[in-house]
């Protein structure tokens, strides 16, 4: 088992990770060098059997190629010494058979994908309350933001956060009451995340702020997914109001450090 930066992965390696698998665009982000404090195993850069990565803002784990059980239950003690894990996987994979016994959390997630790019959005933009206004997220504002300030530090600062996050706020007044927010993708699909003040939920500012987000982010050249867990029944409401084609329910797992 050998740790490897970014800077030595092969476009062998590259390509054992499935670009279907749920939350993909985290791993090749790890791969790249597009997400910071990631982490990345294999047995041979050059000319790998399997590979896993570790995307260090939820932990989430992925698997690749063909390996052993004796490696996987290396690789999982070696994680979870340093922190929380997650596995999402399809409920038939054969991948399953190589994680950890007991997880301390066994759920549902959803994956919404194949927003017909460029679908107006229009009919859900008209809709914002004369009392709203909608607003890119600046340096500014960011900091005033539930996520922000956890993303500017993720990126190292403001400038970190300028050059690679793209957000949206909902306000009333001087007041933020939803926020929509991405980071980079190195390949092109981007995964939106949104949060609505508890004080205005089933106002539908979570989806208004989105469909602009969703509206840039296409407008940029990029795609985009939707994942939330299955009990998270407002963010996958906005996901179908967005018009993504296509759901798919895989098994979330967690474990606990050790």
């Amino acid at each position: 088992m050998i740790s490897i930066s970014s800077e030595q992965v092969t476009p062998q390696l590259y390509n054992l990770f499935n670009t279907n698998d749920p939350a993909a665009t985290r791993c090749f982000n790890v791969l790249a060098g597009m997400m910071r404090g990631g982490k990345i195993f294999t047995d041979d850069p050059a000319n790998p059997t399997w590979g896993v990565v570790q995307e260090s803002y939820d932990g989430t784990v992925f698997l690749g190629g063909v390996i052993d059980q004796e490696t996987a239950h290396q690789i999982f003690t070696t994680l979870r010494r340093q922190g929380d894990i997650i596995v999402l996987l399809p409920d038939d994979d054969t991948r399953l058979d190589l994680l950890p016994s007991e997880p301390h959390y066994d759920g549902r997630i959803l994956e919404f994908y194949d927003r017909p790019v460029g679908q107006e959005l229009d009919h859900i933009l008209n809709q914002i309350p004369e009392r709203l206004k909608l607003c890119r997220m600046d340096r500014d504002l960011v900091m005033r933001t539930q996520w922000g300030p956890d993303d500017v530090e993720w990126w190292g600062g403001l400038d970190g956060w300028e050059q690679n996050q793209l957000g949206f706020v909902l306000m009333e007044g001087d007041k933020i009451v939803s926020e929509a927010s991405v980071g980079p993708s190195t390949t092109g699909v981007r995964e939106p995340g949104v949060i609505t003040h508890e004080d205005h939920w089933r106002n539908g500012y979570g989806t208004l702020v989105s469909a602009r987000l969703v509206q840039e982010i296409e407008s940029l050249g990029d795609t985009t997914f939707w994942n939330c867990t299955k009990q998270n029944v407002g963010s996958a409401a906005i996901a179908r109001n967005l018009g993504y084609t296509f759901e798919k329910e895989f098994r979330n797992m967690h474990w606990k450090a050790l």
